[in-house]
């Protein structure tokens, strides 16, 4: 027989047949009209309450103690640290701790846990819990959450963390206050060595600041050094550019002292074909019966003896030597050119040096 509830007036929906079915007004109890149906269908519900009743049962049978706490790292919340659980020995359980660093653990009864706690760039850090000891009375009672905070060191180069490869505190069941405690003793002995490894980080980080200053001033030398190189290069380069000017303008103006002697060349040519055409006259006679204007005025201007004047020319410095005789004058020239060459006249005629200085000098 079964139980219908209705939804309609004149039918009901029912549960084990999985239909609507007709029914009298004021919705009636009635009887299925598919009675295997419904005992296949009451055959399956009985077994899901079996089912509900034992899995029930054995939440209540693996008792558990909680562990929470929260991973720090210099007064700040960690996030993103891995938390990795070890059971008797096997892998238990592995998650990242959340925004506010905090984490949750469930540790079945019965068992030894080793909880470990890490993050790149960090020390690791790890901590025990055992569950063994309590009766099967005190394993289902609710104990107190074990608080275990975890605080992580950064790493430093030069600091000996080995002692953290060995448990930072024990958790266990003292069945004498059939609660759960920590080894007090060990903790003390374990924050002492903590001590002695912030003094090393201490140490370490002034070395480490030590160390970023001399990089940094090694780095602004470098940066000095590389600064100083590109301004020695643009000197240099600088310097060949203006050698490179000098050079051509010194071709420019040794081609044009070269033009300008060629063309004194051609002067003094024309010169002394004019006299070679008309040679000058030196006879006192002559002189005297005004054939030569020139030496004349050499004569009226000059005492006699030597006079040496010294004449600044275009590329050229002359010096003159008037030698005035009795009733005879000549004019003798040595013309010393910028470009090193040296030129000696008498009268407009070219003559050696040597007869230059002989002739001029034997007159004083």
């Amino acid at each position: 027989m079964q139980l219908a509830f209705g939804g309609l007036i004149n039918s009901c929906w029912c549960i084990f047949c999985n239909k609507w079915i007709i029914t009298e007004p004021k919705n009636k109890l009635l009887l299925c009209s598919e009675p295997e149906k419904m005992k296949k269908n009451v055959i399956i519900a009985l077994m899901c309450l079996a089912f509900i009743c034992q899995v029930s049962s054995q939440v209540k049978k693996d008792a558990s103690i909680d562990v929470e706490g929260t991973i720090l790292s210099e007064n700040r919340t960690l996030q993103g640290a891995l938390v990795n659980v070890i059971r008797d020995g096997k892998p238990f359980t592995s998650f990242l701790t959340d925004i506010d660093g905090s984490y949750n653990l469930y540790l079945p009864m019965g068992s030894e846990y080793v909880v470990t706690v890490s993050k790149k760039d960090y020390v690791k850090k790890m901590y025990t819990v055992s569950t063994k000891g309590a009766s099967k009375e005190s394993e289902q009672k609710k104990f107190p959450v074990i608080v275990a905070d975890v605080e992580l060191f950064l790493f430093y180069d030069g600091v000996d963390y080995s002692i953290f490869n060995q448990p930072m505190n024990k958790y266990y069941y003292n069945p004498k206050k059939d609660n759960f405690e920590y080894d007090k003793a060990y903790l003390k002995y374990m924050l002492a060595k903590v001590e002695e490894i912030k003094k090393e980080e201490k140490k370490a980080m002034l070395a480490a600041k030590n160390k970023g200053a001399e990089d940094k001033n090694n780095e602004d030398i470098a940066k000095k050094n590389e600064e100083l190189a590109k301004v020695e290069a643009m000197k240099t380069e600088r310097m060949a550019m203006e050698a490179e000017m000098l050079k051509k303008m010194d071709e420019e103006i040794k081609a044009k002292q070269l033009a300008d002697e060629k063309s004194l060349a051609a002067q003094a040519a024309q010169f002394n074909d004019q006299m070679k055409e008309k040679p000058p006259v030196t006879d006192a006679s002559a002189v005297k019966g005004g054939k030569d204007a020139r030496v004349t005025a050499l004569l009226a201007a000059y005492k006699p003896g030597v006079t040496e004047e010294i004449i600044h020319g275009k590329n050229v410095v002359i010096v003159q030597r008037v030698v005035v005789k009795a009733d005879m004058a000549w004019v003798y020239q040595k013309k010393i050119f910028s470009w090193g060459g040296v030129a000696c006249f008498r009268d407009g005629v070219m003559i050696p040096e040597t007869t230059f200085e002989h002739e001029t000098k034997k007159f004083i």
